[in-house]
């Protein structure tokens, strides 16, 4: 069995649902093995493991007590007056069943179903003139509930490490050992009937013997006495002589007493002799935690609930144990449920995403096929290349999707330039290095069952993109002869393209609004996608996508090209895309009043020593002849040349306009005012919640 929901009703940030308040403020499904809950800080993930330990109570018998301070508050300041947490169980064998029969009920598919529920109510108490906190904890249909009693209760406990918790103590003997605990219910200790006696038993009884045999050797060669002797002299002396055949004292050495319970509070758990620094004894308490999950005779939900499971962890040892706990812990199989927390990026990127549940401005999101509008193959992508660098967008309250280095550079330079700092906004900027960014963009798209009953993922999320469509000037600067015409394929195409390819249509979608100068480059890229096409399909083809070239036409084609990125990653009102209207962020800034600072950072990473004579005439050189040209693209175009041409690295560049940027203090008002630029400050402002009212 395994915890498949909690319904949170008016505990702490959590109230009740806005659509109803009979309905719960927060509803978490759960995975059947792994769940891992990320999220900035103060989004409540801590409220959901306190919830589950509240009504299941622990192993470890950690005292919950509800406080004044757990009950919701809501905007207008009113104080709930009664706090509810339903835990809702699945997966029930035939034999758990059988120990939670009075308590069952049946799902909509009519199989087995456990209902748990705590309530906490303030009732009033006269004669002190307060309110008292009444807690509750039953279980079944809520009209027809019951107190949880006995074994059941028990089975229900789930395991909980704490936060900066300290394994070295949870591993010593004592009377409340947790390491006792584990191993009593581990079925190696189990004992068949009372009269059975344990091996442990068994082996500590003889130790005693020969312990007590020891004490009762003399201690100097030629005397007879013994410390037992000795102290037996001394016992009688401090008694009265014994009266009414009343029996002496005696004493009597033991290491415990021949308990089992006894026992094992007696034992500890130590990494070989050697001290151990705390990651390696919090990896060891786990693995002892570990040891009921393992138990194949186990049954109930065994969950474990652990709290920033990187505290004491250097990133490889999280790394491991996460990867172990998730290939071991597969959907469906034995070894219990797993909930844990964490802030750390390290374990986000490390964690399959069907695994992880966001919890986001008072709803938790769960990343699973069933609630997004992620496909398989996605997930597959993402395992791969979602590292930790690109994993911070789980913590943000905002994210920025870039495909390249220059846009990774510049636009936090141009937030900051604006007064829209995105470290200020808890925006992340991530660069995909490329532009597959539906992979990316769909983790924040919910699937339409999850919308039928759960709101959207409200993460404000800005997709920079570039319309990348060449120039007129590109054409102009054509080894060839002066080009008159171009190869486009548009989307009506498709369908006689395919056709002659012998391809499916959805196959070569991604052909649509590219164009080419020649019928050389057209006919390459299409025997990229088919070696089936003769010389007589490529030219009816050539026939079919050739356009006349002109301004009017590359002007179509750009507003073609935006409108399908806008349509294709732009899902609803918090995913928006924004596309650099005339080709490239670079050339953007090239037709922008910011082309002198980019002229400058080119000429930085140019020459060894920009600041010489000669250099520095040579910028002043390319300056005069960029103002001599009447047309805008003309001048941007020989601007974007050198990276264009890879004469210049765009990273490099990008990185000494930030620099150039950084230090100038004309450069915010031109900013602010370009309408080249204006693509870039909507994504800004998207993200960080408006534009500024600087």
């Amino acid at each position: 069995m395994f915890l498949r929901q909690l319904n949170i009703w008016n505990f702490r940030k959590y109230g009740v649902s806005v659509q109803d308040s009979k309905l719960p403020g927060l509803v978490v499904p759960f995975n059947e093995s792994f769940n891992l809950l990320i999220g900035e800080n103060d989004s409540g993930k801590t409220a959901i493991v306190d919830a589950i330990k509240m009504t299941l109570g622990t192993s470890s018998e950690d005292s919950f007590r509800i406080s004044e301070s757990d009950f919701h508050v809501d905007k207008d300041g009113n104080t709930a007056q009664e706090i509810k947490i339903e835990c809702i169980f699945s997966g029930l064998s035939e034999k758990e069943a059988g120990i939670f029969l009075e308590w069952l009920t049946f799902d909509k598919d009519g199989k087995y179903e456990l209902q748990v529920r705590m309530t906490a109510k303030k009732v009033k108490n006269d004669l002190l003139f307060s309110e008292r906190i009444e807690r509750t904890v039953k279980a079944g249909p809520e009209n027809a509930s019951s107190k949880l009693e006995g074994l059941a209760r028990e089975l229900l406990k789930s395991t909980y490490l704490k936060p900066l918790r300290d394994a070295e103590n949870e591993l010593k003997p004592g009377v409340r050992s947790r390491l006792a605990q584990i191993l009593k219910n581990h079925r190696a200790f189990r004992k068949n009937n009372s009269l059975e006696r344990h091996p442990l038993e068994i082996a500590f009884q003889e130790a005693n013997d020969k312990v007590e045999e020891f004490f009762d050797l003399p201690y100097s060669d030629g005397e007879d006495k013994t410390i037992k002797s000795e102290l037996t002299a001394y016992l009688d002396s401090f008694f009265h002589e014994p009266m009414n055949g009343e029996e002496k004292h005696e004493s009597k050495f033991k290491i415990t007493p021949v308990k089992l319970n006894e026992i094992l509070k007696k034992l500890s758990l130590l990494l070989e002799d050697v001290p151990s620094g705390l990651g390696s004894l919090n990896l060891l308490f786990i693995a002892a935690e570990l040891l009921l999950h393992d138990d194949a005779l186990s049954i109930g939900p065994n969950i474990t609930l652990i709290e920033e499971i990187e505290a004491h962890l250097h990133p490889q040892a999280q790394l491991r144990l996460i990867k172990y706990l998730q290939k071991n812990r597969s959907e469906g199989a034995t070894g219990g449920q797993f909930i844990l927390t964490t802030h750390s990026t390290t374990l986000a990127a490390s964690t399959k995403l069907e695994h992880i549940i966001l919890v986001h401005d008072g709803t938790a999101y769960p990343m699973n096929g069933e609630n997004t509008k992620l496909e398989l193959e996605d997930y597959k992508f993402l395992e791969r290349f979602l590292d930790s660098t690109k994993a911070n967008l789980f913590f943000a309250k905002g994210v920025i999707f870039v495909e390249g280095d220059a846009e990774n550079l510049l636009v936090p330079a141009i937030a900051e330039l604006i007064g829209r700092p995105l470290h200020k906004y808890g925006v992340s900027i991530v660069n995909i290095g490329n532009t597959a960014f539906n992979r990316y963009v769909n983790i924040y798209s919910r699937s339409e069952k999850w919308l039928n009953d759960f709101p959207q993922l409200k993460v404000p999320v800005a997709v920079i993109t570039d319309v990348d469509i060449k120039p007129m000037p590109y054409y102009h600067d054509s080894d060839e002869n002066t080009i008159k015409a171009i190869y486009v394929i548009r989307d009506e195409h498709l369908p006689f393209i395919a056709g002659k390819m012998n391809v499916e249509k959805e196959d070569i979608i991604s052909l649509v609004l590219q164009s080419f100068s020649t019928k050389k480059a057209l006919t390459a890229t299409l025997e990229m996608y088919s070696t089936e096409l003769s010389n007589g399909d490529i030219n009816e083809i050539a026939d079919l996508t050739k356009e006349d070239l002109s301004q009017e036409t590359i002007d179509s084609l750009r507003e073609s090209r935006a409108l399908s990125l806008r349509t294709e990653y732009g899902n609803n009102e918090n995913i928006q895309v924004f596309v650099a209207a005339n080709w490239t962020l670079e050339y953007e800034i090239a037709m922008s009043s910011l082309r002198n600072e980019l002229l400058d950072a080119i000429h930085n990473v140019k020459y060894k020593n920009p600041s010489s004579v000669a250099n520095l005439k040579k910028l002043v050189d390319i300056k005069q002849k960029i103002e001599g040209l009447s047309f805008r693209e003309a001048a941007a175009y020989e601007i974007y040349k050198p990276l264009l041409e890879k004469k210049v690295s765009k990273a490099s560049v990008a990185q000494q306009l930030a620099l150039l940027l950084h230090e100038n203090e004309s450069a915010r008002e031109r900013v602010i005012q370009d309408e080249y630029l204006k693509y870039l400050r909507e994504a800004i402002y998207h993200v960080t919640g408006g534009p500024s009212n600087d």
